[in-house]
């Protein structure tokens, strides 16, 4: 039986939909059974319609309802990109729980619920919690032909129009055909099929679809879209859900069968998916790091460990707030790591030792450090980094020696050496540095894109020790502070009452090659008039580079500057771009990058 439509309204290159956001985040898998699915709040919510849904449906729109288990899921399948392809003559109620099969979903009574909805058209997928081995769920092929049908027929006494789809592939690479899917589900689908056109129903033929598309890709290619799950103790890819960087891409697939299957919905079926707010966009977490534990690591170092060694894309690790003591290590063989929290103000990781002071949990190579980056891609976001041993020799809050690392709106305090940067190329944007004295420092080749330096009672900003072939530390548009009020010794609690700040210079050369360029940065008066400090030898003068475009503010004195400093020109000015300073071989330009 057709119902008219109430108001007249192979996939996309890989590299396009890898950057593509989720509707929201959901936690890890951890149950130890490959089948065992992540649920959401989002899936809790979507049992019964929101207000906005109910007023749109209300309105005339279409109302499609999604039926089915995790892989059809917004977080875990493809229900959130499904979304995003709807018109705003459509709305969409996803009821689709994890963990549930044919049989299952009707017993805890969501098939009642989802009838209640009302919708135009409910759209059903099962399958994959149908096969053998899951206590509660798993059925015999006839009881699951049998649950289909009775899903067909109960939505078309409520005057709806069901349309049945084949289920998701789980990639089961075939051992004895290299790059070839031996299908599980290959019988529930060939089920689904017969019984569209016993019925009559409309189908998606999403298993051969999603088949055909991983095959093309291939395990590697399709390691891009799985998820990480615990199992046992180890970090596995979870080859039955999709991550994030997949949704659209199956979920383009559903709607390209749609058009042919219902044609009377092509009008509120977009070409193109509608692209998620930034602020919606939030990064789908591999693993999660919670003070309260739970399902969750306890220790952000519990969480490095997890991850898989040699990665090739990038590992999310969501800290969650609280306040992590002790050292972190990421080693070298653990690249693409990114540590994501929500507010730097309440997610610490602290460490309170310097370069003299040992204790048994810290790594003897890395004294004095709390946290350690060695493998190359690591990215932080909105995080504190922190070393409160104080103001009485050498105490890091982070080094990072890898390639390609990026922090964006993270804080980093302590006194002596706060950050050390070697090897490799950096980008910070929109953070918060301070310290003392060489509070950055280091061999890298660095950028400064829009942050605050803060100085603590004078002392030296930087200590470079760039190699002669390198560019070193360029700070662009950042803004040079100090502290407003006299300072007080943080041991004795001794206030120094000064006529103006204590005096700190722009840098002294670790090494005799230093490379430091300032561009248009805002100084505050606490910047020396000479700017630059030789490190007591005269022949550091002969080599460290050293040299500001456009200063402003009362720290900023070209005229008074050490002559063996420079002034840029607005022609020389174009090499220290960020593009120009960390293109590399690669091209790499993280400016460019969401």
């Amino acid at each position: 039986m057709e119902f008219p439509i109430k108001k007249k309204v192979f996939v996309a290159a890989l590299m396009l939909l890898v950057g593509v956001g989720s509707l929201g985040a959901t936690e890890p898998t951890t149950e130890s059974s490959p089948d065992s699915s992540p649920e959401s709040s989002s899936e809790d919510s979507a049992e019964l319609a929101t207000e906005s849904e109910s007023a749109a449906a209300a309105d005339g729109k279409i109302k499609i309802v999604l039926v089915g288990d995790s892989t059809v899921t917004d977080n875990a399948g493809w229900g959130g990109g499904f979304r995003r392809f709807l018109t705003d003559d459509a709305v969409c109620t996803n009821t689709a729980r994890g963990g549930r099969s044919s049989m299952s979903f009707m017993k805890e009574g969501r098939w009642a619920d989802a009838l209640a909805l009302k919708g135009d058209y409910y759209l059903i997928q099962f399958g994959h919690n149908n096969e053998p081995g899951k206590p509660g769920r798993s059925t015999d092929m006839p009881t699951y032909i049998a649950d289909m049908k009775k899903y067909v027929d109960d939505a078309r006494a409520i005057g709806a129009k069901p349309v049945l789809a084949t289920p998701l592939t789980r990639r089961q690479w075939d051992s004895s055909s290299p790059g070839k899917i031996r299908s599980s589900l290959a019988p529930y689908a060939e089920e689904v099929r017969k019984i569209a056109k016993e019925k009559n129903v409309p189908l998606v033929e999403l298993h051969d679809r999603s088949v055909e598309l991983c095959e093309s890709l291939g395990p590697e290619g399709c390691l891009v879209f799985s998820p990480f799950k615990f199992v046992d103790g180890e970090t596995k890819h979870d080859h039955t859900h999709i991550h994030q960087r997949g949704h659209v891409m199956f979920a383009r697939l559903v709607v390209d069968e749609l058009r042919k299957s219902v044609p009377e919905l092509a009008p509120v079926l977009r070409a193109e998916p509608v692209e998620l707010d930034p602020s919606e966009a939030t990064p789908q977490p591999d693993a999660v790091v919670s003070p309260d534990g739970g399902k969750a690591h306890t220790t952000v170092q519990a969480a490095v460990a997890a991850v898989p060694e040699n990665l090739t894309l990038p590992f999310v690790i969501l800290i969650k707030p609280g306040k992590y003591e002790g050292q972190i290590v990421v080693p070298k063989t653990k690249p693409n790591v990114r540590f994501v929290a929500e507010d730097p103000t309440n997610t610490v990781l602290t460490y309170a030792l310097n370069v003299q002071e040992i204790d048994d949990k810290t790594d003897p190579k890395y004294n004095g450090t709390g946290v350690v980056v060695l493998a190359d891609g690591f990215r932080a976001e909105n995080l504190t980094f922190e070393n409160t041993s104080g103001d009485h020799g050498q105490a890091l809050a982070l080094r990072i020696d890898g390639d390609r690392a990026v922090l964006k709106n993270c804080r980093l305090l302590g006194w002596q050496d706060t950050l050390r940067v070697d090897e490799g190329r950096q980008y910070f944007r929109d953070c918060h540095i301070e310290g003392r004295v060489d509070f950055i420092y280091g061999s890298g080749t660095s950028v400064f894109d829009h942050c605050v330096i803060h100085s603590k009672n004078g002392g030296y900003v930087t200590a470079a020790s760039t190699a002669e072939d390198r560019v070193g530390f360029v700070f662009t548009h950042c803004k040079l502070t100090n502290d407003p009020e006299p300072w007080v010794d943080p041991a004795e609690n001794i206030r120094v009452r000064l006529s103006k700040p204590p005096q700190a210079y722009l840098g002294r050369p670790w090494r005799p090659y230093g490379s430091v360029t300032f561009v248009d940065c805002e100084m505050g008066d606490h910047i020396r008039p000479e700017g630059w400090h030789n490190w007591g030898n005269a022949e550091n003068e002969k080599t460290a580079r050293y040299a500001e475009y456009s200063s402003t503010g009362p720290g900023a004195n070209p005229a008074a500057r050490v002559e063996w400093s420079k002034q840029l020109t607005d022609e020389e000015s174009e090499a220290f771009s960020i593009e120009n300073v960390l293109r590399g071989s690669d091209n790499w330009n993280p400016a460019a990058e969401n």
